[in-house]
């Protein structure tokens, strides 16, 4: 009896943990490397929730048209090494600030991309987001790959 209670925990543990980690989205799968974007606009609101946050963005198309656009970041722990801590998105939220964000599209063509990093309205402040990919994670490696002797 008391292995049979032993192996129902174990297997509850090991479900609990399973079924966030199936949940949980990689960059690849959801956004283009090779689509990156810059965007303009005024902060309208920012949930920097676990595992990803959102900056929720209002940009001006080139016909003056408003259109919103939802910014994933990386998980809070990694915004808050990079500086961007609860004052500093609260201030931008609560001054509807204009900012500058650097991200990738997605790829299913919604207006919601992966921002990467951000410059503050006064131009001088830029916050790495942390999520910006070194180089394109579609690139091929350069040079051949057989080890010569």
């Amino acid at each position: 009896m008391k292995k049979l209670k032993l192996l129902c925990s174990l297997g509850a543990c090991l479900l609990g943990v399973w079924i966030p980690m199936s949940a949980h989205h990689s960059f690849q799968a959801e956004y283009d490397d090779q689509r990156p974007i810059t965007l303009t606009g005024t902060v309208t609101k920012v949930s920097p929730d676990n595992p990803h946050g959102w900056i929720y963005l209002d940009v001006k198309n080139d016909k003056g048209k408003i259109i919103s656009w939802a910014l994933e970041l990386p998980p809070p722990n990694v915004l808050q090494r990079n500086g961007f801590n609860t004052s500093v998105y609260k201030t931008m939220e609560e001054a509807h600030e204009q900012i500058t964000v650097t991200a990738f599209l997605a790829k299913d063509g919604a207006k919601h991309a992966w921002a990467a990093g951000l410059t503050r309205g006064d131009g001088k402040t830029v916050i790495t987001l942390g999520g910006l990919p070194p180089q394109p994670f579609s690139a091929k490696p350069k040079g051949d790959r057989k080890v010569t002797q």
